[in-house]
């Protein structure tokens, strides 16, 4: 996959700021954990801005996307967005040269009615991508789709209340604002490289490792592009080969007339066609703009991993099923051949029967003519000398029910193992042949709608008792109360009625789990460190993620901690929060030791 460049950053905002700048913000809408649709309004109609900070799929087009349905319960950042920019007017859409980093300005009333200047920083760059807001006068940072913390990175944190600094820049000159003279230095460099016995692997590998603003995709298009006459000796091709790639690369520094294609296997797109074979339609697709194109070639990109993440997990599920239905029927076939007949415990109930007359007290064997053979062999019974004949007959008519009752069964999960192996035999069989998600998406439901019968029917739904909450408290090293709620239940009447404005709310971040609250008596006290870190030791110990490592842990003042629903217990949306991170590997605090001697099931 061929990720978004700072080439195509300049040439999809060439065309989308006469559609973007000075238009009022209509709409803001989070359509993924990553992705921020800004709707703009003007006399001639909307326009739909992407911002996305997707490590994969990251980029900012304009959208063609019908806008989406609107969510119950909006991530905190979109919430943030519209706070500020619902209504605002976009002034400026501005790149940093050679760079993945977008300023999207908005002009906009601040709190008390003042005029202000908003910023969407859009940074984007693989995993490390982000959107930021922040205020253009004191650069603080008034909120980010990814927090990051000083735990996370040494170099740079991204929180509210924070300054805004740009990301660290690499340590090599930028191509688009690179001279010809230091262009002409580096590549004499080269030269003299590959005199001394240690040329780089390629020209294109050269490019990437020695400029800033280009991936591995554009060196190779810029590299394609050139031919160097033949017949000339090392020294006149060295220089045709340095003088054609500047010639590249002055083009680039200054292009605004853009030919977007896209190969239609979906490997590799180009915004200036410097490719040999565009021209030819079997195997690329032209546009009439760059934005259609990013705007098409991502959103098939998406569609492949969902495709293919569906896809693996269908296969996962229905292997794992299989492997579970042919133990099923190994387990059955061993059970079957190694039980006897079960004719036998009958014939020696029936044997005992008829010689009642001949059998004495305490005897252990009866040695007696086999009356169901054709010669009547002599056969040996053994015999509990502790029990009477009638009851010794009756042992043996007691195994041959048994034992009758136990194959009739293991013969039923045979056949209903067998059954059903075929079934997931053929599912396979679909699933390796389908070609698009709908078929994907109605397998899914054949296979984990019957998963889902199957164990309804085999656990009926118990009636839930009511039960009045029942919260743990404890003391921290420094005498603060510390409240956990162990499951949804908890976790509710902790937030709804037990909570005080000027309490600190703890919970897990990105994970079911405890909620924990910190009394705090006045407005005008704060706890301690060693209480806040038992806390989040609490929080963390009692979720999904206590398994043992390090674990973030979000805390604020329960002021800020709203219920999301009446019909979600212990669901909570939150603002304003800190974050802290603590090791569940190392040792329990003594604090918390009366917390897990009475530890119940962890919440979800």
């Amino acid at each position: 996959m061929q990720p978004f460049d700072a080439l195509t950053v300049r040439a999809v905002l060439q065309e989308a700021k006469p559609l973007l700048v000075n238009r009022r913000v209509d709409k803001i809408n989070q359509v993924g954990r990553d992705e921020v649709v800004i709707s703009l309004r003007s006399r001639t109609g909307m326009s739909h801005f992407l911002l996305s900070a997707h490590a994969s799929f990251g980029r900012l087009c304009l959208a063609n996307m019908p806008q989406p349905a609107k969510r119950a319960n909006p991530p905190n950042f979109c919430l943030l967005l519209r706070k500020h920019l619902t209504g605002a007017t976009l002034v400026g859409v501005e790149q940093m040269i050679g760079e993945r980093i977008v300023d999207v300005v908005f002009s906009c009333l601040s709190e008390v009615g003042a005029p202000s200047l908003k910023v969407v920083t859009a940074e984007i760059m693989g995993r490390h991508s982000n959107l930021i807001l922040w205020d253009k006068e004191s650069s603080q940072i008034l909120g980010a789709s990814h927090v990051v913390t000083r735990e996370m990175s040494r170099q740079r944190e991204v929180m509210a209340g924070l300054k805004y600094v740009r990301p660290p820049s690499q340590d090599k000159p930028n191509l688009f604002k690179l001279s010809e003279e230091e262009f002409g230095r580096l590549f004499d460099q080269l030269n003299d490289l590959e005199a001394g016995g240690s040329p780089p692997a390629s020209l294109d590998s050269w490019l990437v490792n020695s400029f800033a603003g280009l991936g591995r995709h554009l060196a190779d298009e810029i590299v394609s592009s050139i031919t160097v006459p033949a017949g000339e000796d090392g020294r006149q091709q060295s220089e045709s080969w340095k003088a054609e790639i500047w010639k590249r690369i002055a083009s680039l520094q200054s292009a605004t007339d853009y030919r977007p294609a896209l190969r239609l296997d979906l490997t590799r797109y180009t915004v200036l066609s410097w490719w040999a074979d565009v021209a030819d339609p079997s195997t690329w697709k032209t546009f009439p703009s760059v934005n259609d194109m990013v705007d098409e070639y991502f959103h098939h990109q998406e569609l492949r991993e969902r495709f293919q993440q569906l896809k693996d997990r269908l296969s996962s599920e229905l292997k794992a099923e299989a492997e579970r239905l042919e133990s099923r029927l190994a387990a059955a076939a061993r059970y079957l051949e190694s039980t006897c007949d079960q004719s036998e415990y009958k014939k020696f109930g029936d044997l005992i029967l008829a010689h009642l007359g001949e059998l004495e007290a305490r005897q252990a064997e009866l040695i007696c003519p086999d009356l169901y053979a054709p010669d009547h062999p002599s056969l040996s019974i053994p015999l509990n000398p502790n029990a009477s004949a009638v009851q010794n007959a009756q042992h043996y008519y007691r195994q041959f029910a048994k034992v009758r009752a136990r194959q009739q069964a293991a013969g039923n999960v045979r056949s209903d193992a067998w059954q059903r192996l075929e079934v997931v035999r053929g599912q396979l069989e679909s699933l390796e042949q389908a070609k698009t998600a709908d078929e994907l998406e109605r397998l899914k439901e054949t296979v984990f709608g019957h998963r889902l019968q199957d164990v309804a029917a085999a656990q009926p739904p118990q009636p839930k008792k009511k039960t009045k909450p029942r919260l743990l408290s404890i003391s921290s090293s420094d005498g603060w109360t510390i409240l956990v709620g162990r499951n949804r239940q908890e976790n509710d009447e902790l937030v709804s009625r037990l909570a005080q404005p000027q309490d600190i709310w703890m919970h897990v971040l990105g994970q079911g789990g405890a909620h924990v609250l910190i009394r705090v008596p006045s407005t005008k006290q704060e706890p301690p460190l060693t209480t806040l870190k038992e806390a989040a030791q609490a929080a963390a110990r009692l979720s999904k993620a206590g398994g043992g490592g390090k674990v973030r842990v979000v805390y604020t003042q329960c002021r800020n901690v709203r219920k999301l629903s009446k019909n979600k217990p212990g669901q909570v949306r939150y603002e304003n929060e800190k974050t802290m991170e603590v090791d569940t590997a190392g040792p329990m605090p003594a604090a918390l030791r009366q917390l897990f001697a009475h530890r119940q099931p962890q919440a979800r």
